[in-house]
């Protein structure tokens, strides 16, 4: 094992005082989910021991997990089992495009206005906090905004809720009523969305990751427990980011945004890892029936298209 590497990987880890509700989650939706969605605890708990977590915490982790529905445990003889409940799985699906399938459309200059103001008391923070995971934000009392958001995903989400009939949608566009309107769009979409927030997290990322794969890039062979830490890391981090990011149009964003360069760096490191890092994750993880199933075709598509053959086990 490279010490180097496994001193810095050490420090990432003491440094970011890591949950493990979330990692778990991140270890699922990265590995677990495209082989099937289901594993033993106790390879669960040798996937989480390379993070620094006991069995105990793991153990409390998963319970959590149970508790707010996104795992469901099932025992079979003395070892239990847990997989994706069918609740959560469209957030995993939802989760994956995010994550490994880059889209950032065209903006048609229009905005997408969501009235709450007919919205039943105790339905309206859990229909904006859907919302909010959609992009929108609260720009004034009882109105969500957007521009240009994803009217299949919008129209899914009032049909889920039973909302239909509480809520109205208005298409809106901004009136150039002078010859530069730009400057004060973007001070509101900085004023109603983290936007300094959100670059501060995207310079940490970059500054953080890059070490990594300046380490490994050029590596002939890295120790698959190494590439699976530095995997599970980097996308744990980066879906932290992304899940807050809303993916807001170019023109509205300051001129120094780093999405498409944490973007960069994620897909060039990943790259790189992904395939010692399935290696000992196969070797480690079990369900049931044995060895974890065949990969879901869709994983090779990450971010791209992985190059390495040995990634379809």
């Amino acid at each position: 094992m490279d010490q180097k590497l496994k001193q810095i990987t050490e420090t990432f880890i003491k440094n970011e005082a890591l949950s493990g509700t979330s990692l778990i989650m991140t270890i699922f939706g990265d590995c677990i989910f495209p082989h099937g969605g289901v594993i033993s605890l106790a390879s669960l708990i040798q996937l989480m021991d390379v993070f620094g977590f006991n069995e105990r915490s793991v153990r409390t982790a998963v319970f959590r997990l149970v508790q707010n529905d996104w795992l469901v445990s099932e025992k079979i003889g003395r070892t239990s089992y847990y997989r994706v409940t069918e609740s959560s799985r469209a957030r995993f699906i939802t989760a994956d495009q995010k994550i490994y399938s880059y889209s950032h459309q065209e903006w048609d200059q229009k905005w997408d206005l969501v009235l709450l103001s007919s919205v039943e008391l105790e339905n309206k923070v859990l229909l904006k906090k859907e919302l909010e995971w959609l992009g929108f934000a609260n720009i004034a009392t009882n109105v969500m905004a957007f521009p240009g958001c994803d009217h299949q995903k919008l129209q899914n989400l009032l049909l889920n809720l039973k909302m239909t009939e509480q809520v109205v949608v208005f298409k809106a566009e901004a009136l150039q009523l002078w010859q530069e309107s730009y400057p004060t769009l973007k001070r509101m979409v900085a004023i109603n969305w983290p936007i300094q927030e959100l670059h501060q997290r995207y310079e940490k990322f970059i500054h953080d990751f890059r070490e990594f794969f300046q380490l490994v890039e050029n590596e002939d062979e890295i120790d698959p427990v190494q590439a699976f830490q530095i995997r599970i890391l980097l996308i744990h981090q980066y879906r932290r980011i992304l899940l807050k990011d809303p993916n807001l149009p170019f023109e509205l964003l300051p001129s120094n945004w780093l999405s498409l360069n944490a973007r960069n760096l994620t897909t060039n490191l990943y790259q790189t890892v992904v395939s010692a890092g399935e290696e000992f994750f196969m070797d480690t993880a079990r369900t049931s029936e044995g060895s974890m199933p065949v990969v879901h075709p869709q994983f090779n598509k990450r971010f791209g298209g992985l190059r390495l053959e040995e990634v379809t086990y």
